[in-house]
């Protein structure tokens, strides 16, 4: 009986573990992550790692699809190479407008004396000179060091602060005293220039933050006639103006030194020149020097 009752047992542990077994949860199986290039972009997919062909399959893909991934990065740098990057401009065509005080000097003094005397200014915004002028620069030294020049056009006005007018006779200029009531004695001369300058930039492709020096010369050609005017106040309300006008032995080449100092688009400027204003004909001309100082606006 004993026997039987052992065997029940047995075969209730069998059976346990049997449905033991059963009931454990079986290993899901693992994933494999394939990566593809198709059509000018990446894809990835996942495959069963126990899939011998599949993975033969992905693997063959993967390499096809690399060789078109290659293949194109070899057209990409063919046409990247094509591609020249852009570089900064440098301005090569300077707009001046010029705005100044006038001055004539005997041997460079302000004091003018002998036959220069009727010549003396009131000086200021009563002798003012203005002008305008297109440059061209061309590079010298690493576009900082440039060469300019160009064509340009002076106006210049001198106040005569003595009471006498001008006098032409054959190659001699002299000055007359003037009658009463003379309210406005002044002199006109203009000219045409060809300045040439050495330029030197500090920021040459950024002019609005650059140091900006300038020497060189000028060549003056006057254009046209030089002119006198006088203005007087007569009685009974009778205002009379009184106008000398032609070559009045004025000289035709105004040669000059120029220099330029600035920051940004505006420069202070200097117009010094070594010719004088009058031909030296006969030693009794006046020998006074034209001289223009001022602001220097770049466009």
């Amino acid at each position: 009986m004993k026997k039987y009752f052992l065997l029940a047992g047995l075969l209730a542990i069998a059976a346990t573990a049997v449905q033991a077994q059963e009931s454990v949860p079986s290993k899901p199986s693992e994933k494999k992550m394939i990566i593809k290039f198709k059509e000018g972009k990446w894809d990835t997919t996942y495959v069963d790692r126990d899939n011998s062909s599949s993975d033969s399959e992905s693997e063959s893909e993967f390499e096809s699809d690399m060789e078109e991934f290659k293949e194109e990065m070899k057209e990409l740098k063919k046409e990247l190479k094509n591609i020249k990057p852009k570089t900064k401009g440098v301005d090569k065509n300077y707009f001046y407008l010029d705005l100044g005080f006038n001055s004539l000097l005997q041997n460079g003094s302000l004091d003018l004396t002998g036959n220069n005397s009727p010549l003396s200014l009131n000086q200021g915004f009563n002798s003012f000179g203005w002008g305008f002028s297109w440059a061209r620069s061309e590079n010298i030294i690493a576009q900082k060091l440039r060469l300019q020049y160009g064509l340009g056009f002076e106006f210049n006005n001198y106040s005569l602060r003595r009471d006498s007018s001008i006098r032409i006779s054959g190659d001699t200029v002299g000055f007359t005293a003037a009658g009463a009531g003379l309210t406005r004695n002044r002199l006109n001369v203009n000219y045409i220039n060809f300045p040439v300058l050495l330029q030197f930039s500090s920021n040459p492709y950024k002019m609005k933050r650059s140091l900006n020096i300038a020497v060189g010369g000028e060549l003056g050609i006057r254009l046209g006639r030089m002119s006198s005017y006088q203005t007087y106040n007569l009685p009974n309300e009778v205002t009379q103006r009184v106008t000398t006008s032609g070559a009045l032995n004025a000289n035709p080449l105004k040669l000059s030194l120029i220099g330029r100092v600035g920051y940004g688009k505006t420069d202070l400027f200097v117009r010094y020149s070594l010719t004088e204003l009058f031909e030296q004909n006969v030693n009794v001309n006046p020998n006074a020097t034209p001289v223009m100082v001022g602001l220097s606006f770049r466009m």
